[in-house]
């Protein structure tokens, strides 16, 4: 099969994913709403929105890749169930992370911080228009982790247990990633660790041992699909990297540029201060300071060399990955869509 082929196979594959997740989102923002136990209306709407507004729903994918990989059946609703756990756990993350990165769009639309600050200005309430928005999106994105656990008791103790470790792993790496930007401690181990923590265990790993652990036989390929999540793992988190300061906002849904801002410790970063000499050494102060635009820090990441090894590092991560699943007992479909999902995940526009 071309390669052509082989995408639009595995895009149909997502879609149809995508699809189902989405419904079981929808049904349990309407369940909130009925039931009376969200906040105000405005605010579960807006969070509703938020959650529905696209998204690639890579976590429950991997959650289903891995659940048919071990024997399960394609249209059992367990891994979709599962996986509409870990979209809510992430549209959690992703409410506090823009509070914590100050963003003004997600996904294409205001951040709920913004929504709420314009709605504090336009109603004339008292106070500080941008703390309101930050208390709501807060208070909203603790609402997102509260419906994700609530579906969460709904699974089985190991598939529970793999869950929490992931929600652990990733508020440890948001901690790591705001005491390492604010103490200016850079270096690619705190990189990766950040990577791992922050990215890799609720997006691919963690997904891909609860599909495993609702799986007939998904016990028997547990090790190989953990070493496989961590190399696909680190390899999304460095393109995220990439796509932060060179792709396009129109397909990203974020702005570019906030790594270079907020000074994270991104191995992309890491490897640019290691490499740069000469002019660039003046020019890698000024970036420290804010001070060149984002064209300059591009021909700087380019002509370092940086982009490069990155560039290498990820194809690396990716031929690891998918040599964990050589003669790995599995179903061929699995093996086929998560081939395809390593591929997809670490080369991905968006």
């Amino acid at each position: 099969m071309n390669q052509l082929a082989t995408l639009d196979r595995f895009q149909t594959d997502l879609d149809r994913i995508r699809r189902r997740v989405d419904q079981q989102l929808s049904a349990l923002f309407e369940r909130a709403l009925v039931d009376g136990i969200g906040p105000s209306m405005f605010g579960l709407s807006e969070l509703r929105g938020m959650a529905l507004a696209g998204g690639k729903r890579i976590r429950p994918a991997f959650v289903h890749w891995a659940f048919v990989a071990g024997g399960g059946d394609p249209d059992d609703n367990c891994a979709i169930d599962a996986g509409s756990v870990l979209e809510m756990l992430h549209t959690f993350a992703l409410v506090h992370d823009d509070v914590m990165d100050e963003s003004p769009t997600r996904r294409g639309m205001r951040t709920l911080q913004v929504t709420f600050a314009e709605r504090h200005r336009a109603l004339g309430m008292r106070g500080c228009p941008k703390r309101y928005g930050e208390n709501m999106a807060i208070l909203l994105g603790d609402f997102a982790f509260l419906m994700c656990t609530e579906l969460a008791t709904m699974l089985p103790r190991h598939a529970l247990r793999t869950f929490y470790w992931s929600a652990t792993q990733l508020m440890h790496g948001q901690y790591l990633d705001l005491e390492t930007t604010a103490s200016g401690e850079f270096n690619s181990e705190i990189a990766a660790r950040t990577a791992l923590l922050k990215t890799g265990s609720y997006t691919v790993e963690g997904p891909l041992l609860i599909g495993a652990a609702l799986a007939p036989r998904g016990m028997e390929i547990s090790s190989q699909l953990r070493t496989y999540g961590r190399a696909v793992g680190q390899a999304f988190q460095l393109r995220d990297d990439l796509l932060d300061i060179f792709g396009d906002e129109a397909e990203t849904g974020k702005p570019v540029g906030g790594d270079i801002v907020h000074h994270k410790a991104t191995r992309l970063l890491d490897i640019v201060r290691t490499r740069a000499t000469g002019r660039d050494r003046e020019l890698l102060t000024r970036l420290e300071a804010n001070d060149i635009d984002l064209a300059t820090v591009r021909s700087l990441l380019v002509r370092s060399g940086a982009v490069d090894e990155l560039e290498c590092k990820i194809d690396a991560l990716v031929a690891q990955a998918v040599s964990a699943l050589d003669e790995v007992p599995m179903a061929a479909h699995g093996r086929d869509s998560l081939v395809d999902a390593a591929h997809f995940a670490c080369h991905r526009k968006w």
